[in-house]
């Protein structure tokens, strides 16, 4: 089974490796990029991240597009951790297309379940193997003579596969310059697939941060989390930028962000106001936003986990579970 994964971080790359050799043997897999738009290769099966691919939430909008980026191949959709939206899928084209919902985060026993779902419905898809038949107009086959009866031998009409049509989404898309597939084969021991069930990150929304800011009692204290909060509840996305190099995009909306800064740094910003007050924000468009952050190479993340680990930081002074960072 050769299995192609899609919007995982290189951390979370190098995870999935280590557990495909210890856990899945004789199956194989490479890496592929993943942006909103982007068509994914054909695969036995797929490993994609739905927030890799702009795909946060569920609409009918982004129902059709996911459709569509996987080309009919069964695939582990990886669910950010708090979103339900998905769940209100119909459960007949969740059948139909053999989609199987992994929520973050998940462990090692979790994926190889996904994994073998997954797999199992590939084989209930894929036809019956018919043993070698005669090419059309042979001569009938039997024993030498002419009294020996003639067995004639039935060869089906081959059916073609079934075309995969493009929504009318697609035309609304801006293009996408596709990139070769990178395989990725790491040769050191890396940790498992996901934390364990108890380094678990909670989420916080945009309107429980402005809720916390709300009940705090000094209003002029933690600069940089109120920003924040106020560009996060108008909903458009923004950008909060450290020093010219070094900036964090956010999209509320479709409830994602990305960075290239370290989160330590992002932490240290949150605890200190002088330095929160260079910080330079500024509001951006949508496809600027998902654009500045593939040219960048910007991993992106689910912001709920993002804004409860900035928060837990600069708020309650707590230190996230061990390698749950993710910039």
């Amino acid at each position: 089974m050769n299995v192609v994964v899609a919007g995982l971080s290189p951390r979370d790359e190098a995870a999935f490796g280590f557990f495909m050799s210890r856990s899945m043997k004789g199956w194989s897999w490479e890496s592929t990029p993943a942006g909103r738009g982007t068509v994914l290769p054909k695969a036995d099966l797929l490993v994609a991240d739905l927030v890799a691919l702009g795909l946060a939430q569920w609409s009918e909008a982004a129902e059709a597009e996911l459709l569509r980026v996987l080309q009919g191949s069964t695939a582990v959709l990886l669910v950010p951790s708090h979103d339900r939206t998905w769940a209100s899928m119909d459960a007949g084209t969740v059948k139909q297309h053999a989609l199987v919902w992994l929520s973050k985060p998940y462990g090692s026993e979790d994926m190889r379940k996904a994994l073998e779902t997954a797999a199992a419905a590939v084989h209930r898809a894929a036809p019956p193997v018919r043993a070698p038949a005669a090419a059309p107009g042979a001569a009938a086959v039997g024993p030498a003579g002419p009294s020996a009866p003639a067995m004639a031998v039935a060869v089906p009409p081959r059916v073609p596969a079934p075309m995969v049509q493009a929504t009318a989404l697609a035309a609304t898309l801006p293009p996408v310059i596709p990139r070769p597939p990178v395989s990725v084969r790491p040769s050191v021991v890396a940790p498992s697939v996901a934390a364990d069930s108890t380094d678990e990150v909670p989420g916080l929304s945009a309107t429980q941060l402005q809720a916390r800011l709300v009940a705090l009692p000094d209003p002029g204290r933690h600069v940089f989390l109120r920003k924040l909060s106020a560009m996060l509840m108008m909903g458009r996305p923004f950008e909060a930028r450290f020093t010219v190099q070094n900036s964090v995009i956010f999209h509320p909306f479709d409830g994602w962000v990305a960075s290239n800064t370290p989160m330590l740094v992002i932490e240290r910003v949150g605890l200190s106001d002088a330095l929160a007050a260079a910080v330079m924000i500024r509001e951006i468009d949508g496809p600027q936003a998902e654009e500045r952050a593939q040219r960048l190479g910007m991993p992106l993340r689910e912001l709920d986990t993002f804004l409860w680990q900035l928060a837990a930081a600069a708020l309650d002074k707590k230190t996230p579970p061990a390698g749950s960072r993710p910039f």
